[in-house]
C-alpha cells in the first residue's frame, strides 16, 4: 500500500538517506523475501534492513549477477522479529521508490497507535 506516514517515511530514509523522491509503501511480509539484487532487462531492486530499535541499518546487499560469486540463502530471507527490510527499485530505468517491508508481528511497532508520532523511531 502506497503511504505517507510518517514513521515509514523516516524508516525509508534512514536506509536511504540520498532518496529524494516521494513514493513509498509499506508490504506485510510473512513469508521468505528474495533478496538477490542484479540488474535485469533495466531493473533492480537494492536491499537495506534496519533495527527498528535503535534505527540502525545494515549495509547494501551485494549484487548478485551471474558473473558473481552466489551468496547462499538470499533467494529466501525470513525478515527477523525487530526488523524492516526497506529496498529502492528501479524498474526499466524509472525510480519506483522504497517499499518497507515489514512482518506483521512488527507492524504495531512500526505504525504506532499515536499516529507515527512515537519518539523511539526517531
Amino acid at each position: 500500500m502506497k503511504t505517507n506516514d510518517v514513521s515509514v517515511k523516516r524508516i525509508a530514509q534512514k536506509a536511504y538517506p540520498e532518496y529524494r523522491g516521494r513514493k513509498f509503501y509499506l508490504i506485510p511480509q510473512s513469508y521468505p523475501l528474495d533478496c538477490r539484487s542484479y540488474w535485469d532487462g533495466g531493473s533492480r531492486t537494492y536491499f537495506r534492513f534496519v533495527r527498528l530499535v535503535d534505527m540502525q541499518v545494515s549495509g547494501q546487499v551485494p549484487a548478485q549477477s551471474a558473473f558473481d560469486k552466489p551468496i547462499s540463502g538470499l533467494e529466501a530471507v525470513t525478515i527477523p522479529e525487530g526488523f524492516v527490510c526497506v529496498t529502492h527499485s528501479i524498474f526499466c530505468g524509472r525510480d519506483s521508490g522504497l517499499t518497507v517491508y515489514a512482518h506483521p508481528d512488527n507492524l504495531a511497532k512500526l505504525l504506532p497507535a499515536n499516529g507515527g508520532n512515537d519518539a523511539s523511531l526517531q
